[in-house]
């Protein structure tokens, strides 16, 4: 008895919730929906010279049953020929997008975002445009990175219309994350995408960024150099050199001498300060970090040559 009780109650819950849906999907409604918008025929050489989405967003009224049909069947986009349009420029708006898509009876199209979109070609040309590699890194502890990454090849080529092609100079690639390295990357990174239906040779470029163990190492009688001294003045340096302790890949290290690092400083700062003392700037190698300096400042004494 317990059971048939149960399944009279399932049965009408269910029977209830049915009629809900029916009832309600009967009601009037309105939605937005991305429609995929295509463009084709493109004349040769020639190239679109306005941005073109890839989607616009239609908003649409009708019934419930009608509007579900419509968003879960299939899906369709709004293919726009330039066979079709005059030949140097166009505007295509929510009428020209209504007529070349098939809507469901009873559905109206009540708006379009953006309103409108403007269509305008240029001559199509191409140019060689260096590749700049957007990304961000983050190592394990104890791990760093050796030198800058290299971009294989390091520019790519661009087709597209004259008008945009003059303002690029460079083009990055699409931003990649490379999280707790330890080791050293090789990758194959896309470049990034264009609303300008730019086309690009290759469509992606290799990237090696050198990982390896981080250490440090100190590097004793390092010269530093004072520039641009004029005839007949002499720099007397106390000390005139200094102690390095760096920081880097245990390799790159190993192989790191004296010659490897310029201690230095200019001539015109150093006559204009007046404490006696020195900050000289230092430049160490690629992918190598400064952790400290013995001494840290350096005692000066201008005097006319002898």
């Amino acid at each position: 008895m317990k059971r048939k009780r149960l399944h009279i109650l399932v049965g009408s819950s269910l029977f209830a919730v049915l009629l809900w849906a029916i009832v309600t999907m009967r009601e009037e409604y309105q939605t937005a929906n991305d429609l995929p918008l295509v463009v084709e025929n493109i004349p040769e050489g020639k190239a679109l010279r306005t941005v073109v989405p890839r989607h616009v967003q239609l908003k649409y009224r009708g019934d419930g049953w009608r509007l579900a049909a419509l968003i879960l069947g299939r899906h369709f986009q709004c293919v726009i020929d330039l066979n079709t349009l005059p030949p140097s420029q166009a505007v295509i708006t929510l009428k020209d997008v209504v007529d070349r898509i098939s809507i469901p009876s009873g559905v109206q199209v009540l708006s379009m975002r953006p309103e409108s979109v403007f269509i305008a070609m240029d001559r199509s040309v191409q140019k060689m445009v260096p590749v700049l590699f957007d990304h961000q890194l983050s190592f394990r502890d104890g791990y760093g990175q050796v030198g800058a990454p290299i971009v294989t090849p390091e520019s790519v080529r661009v087709e597209g219309a004259e008008a945009v092609l003059r303002f690029i100079t460079s083009w990055r690639t699409v931003r990649t994350v490379f999280e707790n390295v330890r080791a050293p990357v090789d990758a194959n990174v896309p470049l990034a995408d264009t609303l300008y239906q730019l086309r690009f040779w290759p469509q992606r470029v290799h990237i090696h960024i050198g990982i390896q163990p981080f250490a440090e190492k100190s590097i004793a009688g390092i010269p530093v150099e004072v520039l641009s001294v004029p005839t007949g003045r002499e720099i007397i340096l106390i000390p005139p050199k200094v102690e390095l302790v760096v920081r880097g890949g245990i390799e790159q290290l190993s192989a790191l001498s004296v010659q490897d690092f310029r201690v230095g400083v200019d001539y015109n700062i150093l006559i204009n300060d007046t404490t006696g003392f020195i900050d000289p700037v230092i430049s160490p190698p690629p992918g190598v970090q400064v952790v400290s300096r013995r001494p840290d400042r350096v005692q000066f004494v201008v005097r006319r040559r002898l």
